[in-house]
């Protein structure tokens, strides 16, 4: 991995270890959020010359597509209601996220340290789990989206925590994302929204009635394949390019 110019090799080298062992540097990120300020100056020596990982307007174009997706999926969440209303709400979340993670230093000035998102993805996947636990325990259906998003909301933690990004977890995730790009864009996601992954199933009452226990749907009516495709590609690029760059 080598600089556009030879003079710069000391410079960056130094930025890109601060920003991989968490540290505050206003030069090698967007005040603390993001590792496009970093990307966008490094490149990868391939067979056919230097190739930017990820030049500024990649970043830039990457940041207006995750605030799209965000406005759309805000949309979503004032349409629906109970379970849907919190699963938009954590796309809701990852979107902003992620739109902060591409901003460049010279669009970005709020300032937000990693530690903020850290601490908000961790907690969303945790919340999740937790909700989970207490279903199966009251023998209550569990979407199995409910689990994908406990583990996206994780993920996005993990790509918050420069200091622990491990290249076996990190391009497992890239693999992840892909994969559910390709779900989202062929519309197989709206099968798996009618799977159950804990509960559920036939009760028989007293009275001999049976009772049929399914998970709420979550996927809403509207067609979520242009905005769930660009945001998981997205993630799965950014992976990608942090790796690259370590």
């Amino acid at each position: 991995m080598l600089p556009a110019a030879p003079a710069l090799t000391d410079a960056l080298s130094a930025l890109l270890h601060s920003r991989l062992v968490g540290s505050m540097s206003g030069m090698s990120m967007s005040h603390g959020s993001g590792h496009a300020a970093v990307a966008g100056a490094m490149s990868l020596r391939g067979g056919s010359g230097t190739i930017n990982i990820l030049p500024q307007a990649v970043a830039v174009a990457f940041t207006l597509v995750f605030i799209a997706i965000l406005v759309t999926h805000v949309l979503h969440l004032r349409e629906t209601n109970g379970q849907r209303r919190l699963w938009h709400s954590g796309h809701v979340l990852m979107a902003l996220g992620m739109a902060f993670m591409f901003a460049p230093s010279s669009i970005d000035h709020f300032n937000i340290p990693n530690g903020f998102w850290q601490l908000a993805f961790a907690n969303g996947a945790l919340a999740i789990l937790a909700w989970m636990l207490a279903q199966a325990l009251n023998g209550r259906a569990i979407n199995v989206l409910w689990a994908i998003m406990a583990l996206d909301l994780g993920a996005m933690a993990y790509m918050w925590s420069p200091g622990a990004l491990q290249a076996p977890i990190t391009w497992i995730l890239v693999a992840y994302f892909a994969g559910q790009s390709l779900l989202w864009v062929s519309n197989l996601m709206r099968e798996v929204d009618h799977k159950t992954l804990l509960g559920g199933g036939f009760s028989v009452a007293p009275d001999g009635a049976v009772a049929i226990s399914a998970a709420e749907p979550l996927v809403c009516f509207r067609d979520l394949r242009v905005s769930m495709f660009a945001m998981t590609l997205g993630m799965a690029y950014m992976f990608a390019a942090i790796q690259l760059l370590a």
